[in-house]
């Protein structure tokens, strides 16, 4: 197994790069520090959300009840995509989803 240096940068950039031993599966450790480097996205939310005096715990349990459930759904479509042998349209959906961020970011 190859030992790479990878920081949080590289990660945030690139998230396949958290996957440190090319396994194409993610251990306990390499989810950790996936997990730390995604949620530095969250940082610049709860400095706003302090600039605008809105109640940091409320933001705080807002933002986890939503990431809780956006992780539940992604479970449960990565199932049903299994369940109905759907998984060489995935990057399809997924190229769909972006573009629809996208389009809601730029409205």
């Amino acid at each position: 197994m190859q030992d790479k240096k990878i920081h949080f940068g590289h990660v945030l950039l690139d998230p396949h790069k958290a996957d440190m031993d090319d396994s194409k599966h993610i251990d306990f450790k390499e989810a950790t520090f996936l997990g730390i480097a995604l949620s530095i996205n969250n940082v610049g939310g709860g400095v706003s959300a302090g600039i605008i005096g809105l109640n940091s715990f409320w933001v705080g349990l807002w933002s986890a009840v939503l990431s809780f459930i956006a992780l539940w759904a992604g479970n449960y479509i990565a199932e049903f995509f299994l369940k109905w042998h759907l998984s060489k349209k995935t990057s399809f959906v997924a190229a769909l989803l972006l573009i629809g961020i996208g389009i809601e970011q730029i409205i």
